[in-house]
């Protein structure tokens, strides 16, 4: 007995190895990494309208002789060369070339760059693959050149918000293949887009597919999730799904069925097809319905919270306003009546001892955990900042006050907010263009006029045109040494004139300049005289661009002789052309 029960634990033990070598296998088959720019060698060059090609140190690779110019990965060379429109083709002329000038995949009819927008980086190409066309079919190749799937597609297009996963038409229809060339989803549908999902763990890994097919009735749509797996079948009208409701396991969809809304949890009917509308309030997590033109609220279980006979329904933080005709009614997240002629809105902060309300002329105060008022001036806004601090508005001015209703930051700014991912609190003068940096204690850190904040990778820039300074996170000053480390050349400012010194404040460079940056990673710092900024190069510590540029930014950034323009879609890309605005 003993012996026979030994066999059956083996054999379970087996079974259970067997299933989890199985599903780490299949796991794996849809497993790829989305490949991360860690340095940018190469960006683009434009010169009296053409488009080129120059690498870190200023070097042209690419003369600026083509309409335009993709860098599919800056740290690789490997750039897409846009020449003339051939009429006849009714295409660009298009090349690949590396930096030795050395035309690349010319055994393909065409190289193309794949687009995609995406909510992980600025680049707007796929940073590791490329399409190619043979014998008027396409498939995918490496940047390398490595071929990842043989030319048999009739179309091959990115999937945006989902990175790393393409779109392929195989006799007359899509289906979804990531960039190892596994396929995802069988090409048997109409259309294939990702479901928007994303979240700062996974990214986009975890994102699915809405699909469609057509059918005598019209386009019906399904689901599959991004392991290719079918939860809905395309048999819905219209379909969504719930991307706030950030858990894959949970999967949230509101879903039409010949015009009437639903809602599923996966493949569960929460709520019949019965509704005109159904959204999502991501703030409450509860769900506004719409019935015969009334509203009403429901839980993520359908279990309603206010009936469906309303006008409308809107939300005031933790209360619901349910209007009816001339009158509105007031519930809490679970229903319950809410008696108050005052107080129309209760919104929760990330400190529980702290409420803020609106009453009806829309005043904003804030109350304690018992429902005490502790804050209360007639203010047109509130909103909490941290520990016992608060944003207020007043007669169009903002300031900050503590709990107590002390003023701890005068009431006297256009705009006060807290600068993304730190503890420093911005408040801007729009009249004086000044902007003023407070720590977290509300102490004065720093003030300039006709400034601007440049925000770096632990730190952040303040700089105007006379002047700037970094800072930590914390707002803590740093020195110049502490951000840049590998630097060995340092902006600074002697008797109201810039030069640079070494790291021991020994003046390398004399001060004799209006203004300065740092030298960037590149080894280049920009130098201002007469209103007209130039170059210097570091390791050789002289100047390789005399001061011809008319720029606005207070910080330019250049690599060689050439000036960074920002903001174009794209990337950044470079000019020397010294008639060019700087856009």
């Amino acid at each position: 007995m003993k012996g026979k029960m030994k066999w059956v634990i083996l054999g379970i033990i087996v079974i259970i190895i067997a299933v989890a070598v199985v599903l780490a296998v299949n796991e794996m088959q849809f497993a790829y990494e989305i490949e991360e720019i860690k340095e940018i060698n190469y960006v683009t060059l434009e010169q009296d309208n053409k488009y080129g090609v120059i690498d870190k140190t200023g070097k042209i690779v690419v003369e600026p002789t083509y309409n335009g110019i993709q860098i599919p990965n800056p740290s690789k060379p490997v750039f897409i060369c846009i020449g003339e429109y051939d009429k006849e083709a009714k295409e660009y002329d298009t090349k690949a070339f590396n930096d030795k000038g050395e035309q690349l995949f010319s055994e393909y009819d065409k190289i193309e760059t794949i687009s995609v927008e995406t909510n992980i980086e600025t680049t707007p190409y796929e940073k590791s693959t490329l399409i190619y066309r043979k014998n008027g079919k396409y498939g995918l190749i490496t940047l390398e050149g490595k071929q990842i799937t043989e030319p048999i597609y009739e179309e091959i297009n990115s999937i945006n918000y989902k990175e790393g996963t393409f779109a392929v038409k195989f006799e007359g229809k899509f289906g979804a293949i990531n960039l190892k060339g596994k396929e995802i989803i069988k090409p048997e549908y109409e259309t294939i887009t990702s479901d928007n999902y994303y979240n700062e763990k996974t990214k986009n890994k975890t994102t699915g597919f809405i699909v469609s097919k057509k059918t005598e009735n019209g386009y019906r749509y399904g689901y599959i999730n991004y392991r290719g797996k079918v939860i809905l079948k395309t048999e819905y009208t219209e379909l969504e799904r719930i991307t706030e409701i950030a858990n894959e396991k949970d999967l949230y969809f509101i879903a039409f069925r010949e015009g009437q809304a639903g809602l599923l949890k996966k493949t569960k009917v929460i709520l019949n097809y019965e509704y005109e509308d159904i959204q999502y309030s991501s703030l409450n997590d509860v769900f506004v319905i719409q019935r015969n033109g009334k509203q009403g609220v429901v839980s993520k279980k359908g279990e309603t919270i206010v009936n469906a006979e309303y006008d409308t329904i809107t939300f005031g933080g933790m209360y619901i306003a349910a209007r009816k005709g001339n009158n509105t009614y007031l519930f809490d997240l679970l229903g319950a009546s809410i008696e108050s002629k005052e107080i129309v809105s209760k919104t929760a902060t990330t400190n529980p001892n702290y409420f803020i309300t609106v009453d009806q002329n829309d005043i904003y105060n804030v109350i304690d955990s018992e429902g005490k008022i502790v804050i209360d001036n007639n203010y047109s806004y509130i909103e909490y900042l941290s520990g016992d601090y608060f944003i207020v508005a007043k007669d169009g001015k903002n300031g900050v006050i503590d709990i107590t209703g002390k003023s701890v930051v005068d009431l006297a700014y256009t705009s006060i907010f807290r600068l993304n991912d730190t503890e420093i609190i911005q408040a801007e003068k729009i009249e004086s263009k000044t902007i003023d940096l407070y720590s977290s204690n509300m102490h004065k850190i720093a003030s300039q006029e006709n400034a601007s904040i440049i925000t770096g990778k632990d730190y952040i820039l303040l700089a105007s045109d006379k002047e700037f300074a970094y800072y930590d996170f914390s707002g803590n000053k740093l020195d110049a040494k502490d951000v840049f480390p590998n630097n060995q050349l340092f902006a600074k400012k002697i008797n109201d004139k810039w030069g640079f010194v070494d790291k021991n404040g020994n003046v390398v460079i004399q001060n004799e300049y209006e203004m300065v940056t740092d030298f960037n990673e590149y080894g280049f710092a920009g130098i201002k005289q007469d209103g007209k900024w130039g170059v210097i190069e570091q390791n050789e510590k002289k100047m390789i661009q005399e001061p011809v540029y008319e720029l606005e930014w207070t910080q330019p950034s250049f690599i060689g002789k050439y000036y960074q323009i920002r903001n174009w879609h794209g990337g950044a890309r470079y000019s020397a052309d010294v008639s060019e605005e700087d856009v």
